[in-house]
């Protein structure tokens, strides 16, 4: 038997457990299935986490429980979990008490199984748990589950499946059977892991703060742009390379051929209710934050949502699978290409609105957001807004920040056009992106209120620039 009482005790000191605020009413094992005996035994559970507040959450825990029952989390041993490999790659089912818990490896060798030598853990996971088996295979073990198809592995393997290059190949996936659910429970995936690779934000760090190096004194105001353009020529040509990437994602997402589950849909007049409902419950809580410092935007933002009703729905597109979470933290930069990870959408929201259809250019501007943060982000590694050198260098974040933002939204409109899904008159189409950039800075607001509020001035500014453009078409 498990001990649910050390099970709950336990879960509270995980980075990947989302409920760390609440309290836990108690812990109660739904089912279980032994992997590898031990001792400890190797065990993969599903938990469900009940609250003091009423509300429940259900988890998968690879666990090593001893013969009192004590439970460990098994990534303190991360050898335990090289077989992780072996059973995907045959296709093992493993029966529980109420259910199956199924390792799939379509993409696996068998007669060669992952884990054979070596493993390791992926340090930074928030959320769930990802290893790299051999350097070879990287498995993401989901932590918090809900019933249906997880996105991640459910566009993962439709874009392998169409033979989408710039996703790391899905090869293999974790999932569990029950009388207990009216669904699959998704509880991992498997990919290629792909080697020489870099985190998009930190490659595009890298190259800002280079710009910012190259700045002299003696530079000429009236060519800010044309030395903007000179020194960071290769930054804007990886966003232009990245904003053709983005498109073709959102083309191979949005072929018609393919399972509803998938097929665009034309964005009706409930989805723009639902946007400026969204928008207008965020703007509230801004304005009623005086630290947020927006009160003198509402007008502004008001006019903006009003100008959207007036739109006719048939004019805005058609709503597509899109990534949800997209941001320069979601995609690799390889020695000659761009990748797109990570599918899951934010995970604090319900699988539901995580799957649902959204305007892809709701994906455009979440890493339209992510190239201004970081421009000044960079300013914060070296000054602060008050000092010379923020002055200095901050004329050249804005021309940097502008210049990527071009060079991105230019390619991603020269190779959208296939998918058909964007609409057609382009004021309308920056109204669109306008109104989910300032959707998301809220968002961000809120963010940096509660984790660095000196970085509020970045969402400030950013629904500010997104006005006075839209004052100036």
């Amino acid at each position: 038997m498990i001990d649910e009482t050390g099970l709950a005790q336990m879960l509270v000191g995980k980075r990947w457990f989302a409920r760390r605020e609440r309290t836990i009413e108690h812990v109660h094992v739904v089912d279980h299935a032994v992997v590898e005996d031990g001792p400890p035994a190797l065990v993969a559970v599903l938990a469900e986490v009940a609250f003091g507040d009423g509300s429940s959450a259900l988890y998968h825990l690879p666990l090593l429980i001893g013969g009192d029952g004590q439970a460990r989390d098994a990534i303190d041993e991360p050898d335990r979990l090289r077989l992780l490999g072996d059973l995907m790659a045959h296709g093992t089912s493993l029966k529980g008490d109420r259910g199956t818990f199924h390792y799939g490896g379509p993409g696996l060798d068998p007669l060669s199984p992952p884990g054979a030598h070596s493993i390791r853990i992926i340090a930074a996971e928030q959320s769930n748990t990802s290893l790299v088996l051999d350097d070879d295979i990287i498995v993401k073990l989901f932590r918090r589950i809900e019933p249906g198809p997880n996105p991640d592995l459910e566009i993962n393997r439709m874009l392998t499946t169409e033979g989408f290059p710039h996703v790391p190949a899905q090869v293999g996936e974790i999932s569990y059977e029950g009388e207990t659910f009216d669904e699959t429970l998704d509880l991992g995936i498997a990919q290629r892991f792909v080697h020489d690779a870099e985190e998009g934000w930190t490659h595009m760090l890298g190259h800002v703060r280079a710009l910012y190096d190259e700045v002299h004194e003696q530079d000429a105001a009236e060519d800010l742009e044309a030395l903007t353009t000179e020194r960071a020529g290769r930054s804007l040509q990886l966003i232009e390379e990245l904003g053709n990437m983005t498109a073709s994602m959102h083309v191979a997402l949005a072929r018609e051929e393919t399972e509803p589950d998938f097929a665009p849909e034309p964005i009706s007049g409930t989805d723009v209710t639902e946007w400026t409902n969204r928008l207008s419950s965020a703007l509230r809580e801004g304005v009623r934050a005086a630290d947020y410092g927006v009160g003198r935007f509402e007008d502004g933002i008001v006019d903006r949502l009003n100008g959207l009703h007036n739109l006719i729905p048939d004019l805005l597109g058609s709503k597509i699978r899109i990534h949800g979470d997209y941001h320069l933290g979601q995609v690799l930069r390889a020695p000659r290409e761009w990748l797109v990870i990570d599918f899951e959408g934010e995970p604090l929201r319900p699988l539901v609105e995580r799957r649902k259809k959204e305007s892809p250019l709701r994906d455009v501007a979440g890493m339209l957001r992510s190239l201004s943060y970081v421009a000044t982000s960079v300013l914060f590694e070296r000054a602060q807004p008050e000092d010379p050198e923020w002055s200095r260098l901050s004329p050249w974040a804005d021309q940097w920040e502008t210049l990527a933002r071009d060079s991105f939204l230019h390619a991603y409109l020269a190779t959208s056009h296939e998918g058909r899904f964007l609409p057609g008159d382009r004021d309308v189409l920056a109204s669109l992106v306008d109104l989910f950039e300032i959707d998301k800075a809220l968002y961000e607001l809120r963010y940096e209120r509660a984790h660095r509020p000196e970085w509020i001035r970045i969402p400030r500014r950013g629904i500010e620039k997104v006005l006075e453009r839209g004052g100036a078409r």
